[in-house]
This record gives structure tokens, C-alpha cells and sequence, in this order.
């Protein structure tokens, strides 16, 4: 009897879930496995199949929920600030994934799909306590509005130690008034709110103000304003930008040590590689430079023959000189750099010193050259 009870049970608590499922729900959940290996694959058969941003973003979060499995195991194939690629390729492989997984592929799929969306990462608070370690879940812009969307929590729940599959929609498309009393963004601008809420309010179960009821109008953030110039943003702005929003918010320093290291690694990895690109283009430049001084050069032993066009030689320097100034240049870049590990440009500093004597060198003796056969 303790057994079909527990049966009834379960299902009188999932037949609601399926007995909503609708025309949208069923045609995303349709998807030929053929086409579900790439999130390209799948958002094409989105974008094919439904018109309006509202339904694709609902079938979207529908095959995400329903085709990837919480595989609390998967933690431990998350790296450091790993690619979003390498998260949504191993989570579509294995159809398994933690809240990296599930954030990474439903925002990818929306951004293909021509939806504005963005993974966000921060706290979550279940049963009045704010969760020990981290969470990822994402935004979308849907009818000129943001709403938030959790495909991990819906996918599921957690049960002690284990986790169970129960697909639900409790957390799709949730107003941001609504979402910030269980979910709290490191980067305030995520919160989509004119007065964000600080960690302090957060943990308090604080509701988010309103220009009438605060008492506090400097702390008014026009998130909209800033959405838009962050969305013109490279990476390095963009990564800077939201370094300077989390360390100048009210965040107990231990709540945001991790993400601000995970923050300044990205930012100084972007410094090496420009670092790295500059270094290499001007090593480029000096070695085109090197390329024609050789031309000259054999041009020279051969007596100057075959006679080239009166400006063909002076423009050969030229281009030298011109390589000579854009190696310096860049050069200058990478002295002048933010990076915490630089590069030692002193031998090729050297070089391009060193091109610069003998190329006038070779300059003069082209033009005593002239005057004498004249």
C-alpha cells in the first residue's frame, strides 16, 4: 500500500507538466536527432519552424530542458572560464551537463536563432539560504523586454544528494522583479533593474525598490544605457567594464574573490595575446623590410641592371622605412602594456636599431651612385 501510494503521488505531481504541453512544446520536442549534433543544426530548425521570438525562445528552453540531463559528475569537466564552445560541445555530445552546460547551449542556440540573449553568471538562494558556491543561468530580450530564464532548475531538482528529472517551467521567462529574490548576478547590470539589489538585501529577502519608494536616488543605475554601450564592446572592454561594476557594488570580498580572479585571468590573458599579435606583426614588418633591403642589395651587386624606373628604387626605401616605422610602433605598443607578464622586445629592438643605420647606409651610397653617373 506505502508503494502505490508513493506511485500516486508522483503522478499527480507530473501530469500537470505534460498535460500543458502545447503545439510549441511538442514541435520542439520533435526535433530529428539528426539535427539536434550542433546548436547551428538546432537553431536552424528553430528559426524554420517558428515566428516569433516568443515561440522560439520556448521551444529553445523546452529541448534544453528535456534533452540534457544534470550529471553532477559533469563538474568535473568544467575548466577554469573553459570556452563556451567546449561547454556546449561536450554537453550536446554526452546530452549531460551542470549549470555551465545548460546556460551555454540555451544562450547559443538563442543568439543563432537571432535572439538577443546573455549567459550570466552568480549567486542563487533555495529555502531562504543563499547556495555556497556559484550558479549560470541566462537573459533574453523577448517583446522589448528582458526576462530570465533557468534551464537547470527546471530541468530538475535536487533530492539530498541526488537529482531528480522533472522538467517544469517555473523558472522561464521570469520578470526581473520576480527573479532577483532567488537568483543574485555578480554584475549588477545583469539584474536588469533601475535600483539593483546588493548581496546585503539579497540575503535579507529585500525586495527591489522603485524610484518612488527609495530614499536613495543616487544609487539609480540606467542598466539599459549601459546594455547598450556594452553590447558595442569588445572583449577586453567588455571583461573591464564588468571588473570595475563588481568591485565598485556592495559585495562582501569573499563572495566575489573567485570571479574577480577568473575576471583579471581573462583580462590578462586578452593583454598577452595583443601582446603576442604585436610582437609577431612587427617581427613581420622587419622581416619585409629585411626581404627588400635584400632586393636592393643584389640589385646593387648587379651593378644596378637591368636600370629600373627613376622612382622605383627611392620607393623601395620607402616602404623600408615605412615598415621600420610600423615595427616601432607596435613595438611601443607592447612596452606600454597592462599585462603582468611581458614581453622582452630589447633584440628585436636591436635589429630594427641596427636596419635602420644600414638602410641609410645603402640610401647615401644610391645617391652618390646617381650623382657620379650623372
Amino acid at each position: 500500500m506505502k508503494l502505490l501510494l508513493i506511485f500516486v503521488c508522483f503522478i499527480f505531481y507530473t501530469l500537470p507538466i505534460y498535460a500543458q504541453i502545447g503545439k510549441i512544446e511538442r514541435t520542439a520536442l520533435n526535433i530529428p536527432d539528426s539535427e539536434t549534433n550542433t546548436t547551428d543544426d538546432i537553431a536552424a530548425y528553430i528559426k524554420s519552424h517558428f515566428k516569433t521570438d516568443e515561440d522560439k525562445v520556448r521551444a529553445i528552453y523546452t529541448w534544453v530542458t528535456n534533452n540534457i540531463k544534470y550529471d553532477k559528475n559533469s563538474i568535473h569537466r568544467i575548466i577554469l572560464d573553459e570556452d563556451q564552445e567546449l561547454r556546449v560541445i561536450y554537453a550536446l555530445k554526452s546530452r549531460r551537463g551542470v549549470c555551465e552546460n545548460f546556460a551555454a547551449i540555451f544562450n547559443d542556440i538563442c543568439q543563432k536563432s537571432g535572439i538577443p540573449s546573455f549567459y550570466i553568471e552568480g549567486y542563487t538562494k533555495q529555502n531562504g539560504s543563499i547556495d555556497r558556491t556559484g550558479h549560470a543561468w541566462c537573459a533574453a530580450f523577448v517583446d522589448n523586454n528582458w526576462a530570465l530564464y533557468d534551464p537547470t532548475w527546471d530541468a530538475g531538482f535536487l533530492n539530498g544528494s541526488n537529482y531528480v528529472d522533472l522538467v517544469g517551467s517555473h523558472y522561464f521567462e521570469n520578470s526581473p522583479d520576480d527573479f532577483i529574490s532567488s537568483h543574485l548576478p555578480f554584475d549588477p547590470m545583469f539584474q536588469f533593474l533601475n535600483y539593483p539589489v546588493t548581496y546585503k538585501e539579497f540575503y535579507n529577502g529585500i525586495r527591489p525598490t522603485t524610484s518612488k519608494q527609495t530614499n536613495k536616488p543616487e544609487s539609480y543605475f540606467n542598466y539599459k544605457d549601459s546594455l547598450s554601450v556594452y553590447n558595442r564592446l569588445d572583449s577586453l572592454s567588455r571583461y573591464l567594464a564588468s571588473l570595475h561594476r563588481i568591485e565598485n557594488f556592495d559585495w562582501p570580498s569573499s563572495k566575489i574573490d573567485t570571479k574577480l580572479k577568473r575576471l583579471k585571468l581573462e583580462i590578462e590573458l586578452i593583454y598577452q595575446d595583443r601582446d603576442m599579435d604585436f610582437y609577431h606583426s612587427a617581427i613581420a614588418d622587419y622581416n619585409n623590410g629585411i626581404d627588400l633591403l635584400n632586393k636592393f642589395i643584389n640589385y646593387r651587386n648587379n651593378q644596378f641592371q637591368p636600370v629600373k624606373k627613376m622612382n622605383e628604387v627611392p620607393g623601395m626605401f620607402d616602404t623600408i622605412s615605412k615598415k621600420i616605422a610600423s615595427a616601432n610602433e607596435k613595438l611601443r605598443e607592447v612596452n606600454k602594456s597592462e599585462a603582468t607578464l611581458t614581453l622582452n622586445t630589447g633584440d628585436i629592438q636591436q635589429k630594427l636599431n641596427d636596419l635602420v643605420v644600414y638602410v641609410k647606409q645603402q640610401q647615401n651610397f644610391y645617391k652618390n651612385y646617381l650623382s657620379s653617373s650623372k
